[in-house]
């Protein structure tokens, strides 16, 4: 609290308003002293310093309550002073306050702020051409946050920020300008509090794949060189930079050509598959919705056969399976190499070890056996019916 404190007092000091706040409060001690001795045992209105301090306060905000009024020649000449003081000095201060907060708006603007108190918030790392529909698409799928809690890192220019900030739903959206793969940019967005981290393949500079991704990986590492808990959804265009990425230990990675070119392929062999998944991940127009659910403390551990029982009570969603080492890999390893240790058997211990490198973030099990076994960190996969009204 102590340290808080310090720091506030500062922030003060370093500020505009340090000077002129400093001058009113002296300049108000002395009058309430001034006051003081002209009316002391002629005016029982003015008893002690703190009388005096209150009247100097009416008088120079000139709201002038009457409830004390100087009757000495001297006191009515303070009296008159501290009323235009006072006039000059409130046009002053509110001046000062607007150029700062005009200040503040144009350097929000222009993604100069820093945003070291946000927390809980979403940092998206680089920019797309669609990126409106994006952030619209999240909003939609997210109705727990706004884009107040939305911070873009990019070097994109601002008034294409100041385009996106018309549309009434993102008027909020917060902005730092600077390369997103750069610590101190990634600092400035507090990325160790963010609720969850996106690097895009950012196309904005370069539109050549092997750049666009390496810059994609030298952005993951240093997230993780800064936080190494903090969630981590990657877009990748060449899946030739998807070990590097696990090794840094990112949580989630979208092969977004990938994804196109097995879905043109299962509809060169099927039919409808395409309408099948976009029906599933759209938030309007499809009838469901796949996601996430948390599994109760109680079927940790146990076999699938008594969750999958537990779960098919409810009517509007179906269970289609397990998402195992969900959260924080980083947290994961930890955790998993203490249980690995506590083998005395070394040939056990070093096949533990080997399964603990070998942990993969977010690997799905569809369909499981009755007798898997549900691990710690996992989540169900469901298709959730969707109630339009």
């Amino acid at each position: 609290m102590k340290k808080k404190l310090k720091s506030l007092f500062y922030k003060y000091l370093n500020s505009k308003l340090a000077l002129p706040s400093t001058a009113l409060v002296i300049f108000l001690v002395c009058s309430g002293c001034f006051a003081l001795i002209f009316e002391f045992a002629k005016n029982d209105q003015f008893t002690d310093l703190l009388d005096g301090i209150w009247w100097a306060i009416i008088t120079f905000s000139t709201t002038g309550y009457g409830d004390k009024v100087p009757l000495s020649m001297g006191g009515r000449i303070v009296a008159v002073v501290s009323i235009f003081i006072g006039i000059v000095a409130m046009s002053y201060l509110s001046g000062t306050l607007a150029s700062i907060f005009v200040e503040r708006s144009a350097k929000a603007r222009r993604g100069l702020m820093d945003y070291t108190k946000k927390k809980n918030h979403f940092v998206i790392c680089g920019w797309k051409d669609h990126i409106k529909e994006i952030l619209l698409e999240i909003l939609k799928m997210n109705k727990d946050i706004t884009s107040e809690e939305i911070l873009i890192i990019s070097n994109v220019d601002a008034e294409k920020i100041e385009e996106l900030q018309r549309d009434e739903i993102l008027q909020g959206l917060c902005f730092v300008k600077g390369d997103y793969y750069s610590e101190s940019a990634l600092r400035r967005a507090n990325v160790p509090q963010a609720r969850r981290i996106l690097v895009l393949a950012d196309t904005l500079e370069s539109r050549a794949a092997s750049e666009v991704d390496s810059k994609t990986v030298i952005t993951t590492l240093t997230i993780r060189s800064i936080s190494k808990d903090v969630y981590i959804c990657v877009e990748l265009l060449d899946d030739k930079f998807e070990d590097y990425l696990k090794t840094a230990m990112c949580d989630e990675i979208i092969l977004a050509r990938d994804y196109t070119r097995m879905i043109l392929a299962n509809s060169s062999s099927t039919s409808g598959i395409s309408h099948v998944i976009y029906d599933m991940l759209s938030p309007e127009k499809g009838t469901c919705r796949l996601k996430t659910c948390p599994i109760p403390e109680e079927f940790i551990n146990k076999e699938y056969k008594l969750f999958r029982e537990h779960f098919n009570q409810e009517k509007v969603k179906i269970l289609l399976g397990i998402l195992e080492n969900t959260g924080s890999l980083n947290k994961m390893k930890i955790e998993a190499l203490r249980e690995a240790q506590k083998t005395p058997d070394i040939s056990k211990l070093v096949s533990n070890l080997q399964e603990v490198k070998g942990l993969e973030s977010n690997r799905p099990v569809l369909l499981p056996t009755d007798d898997y076994i549900v691990k710690r960190y996992s989540m169900g996969i469901v298709l959730e019916s969707i109630v339009r009204l």
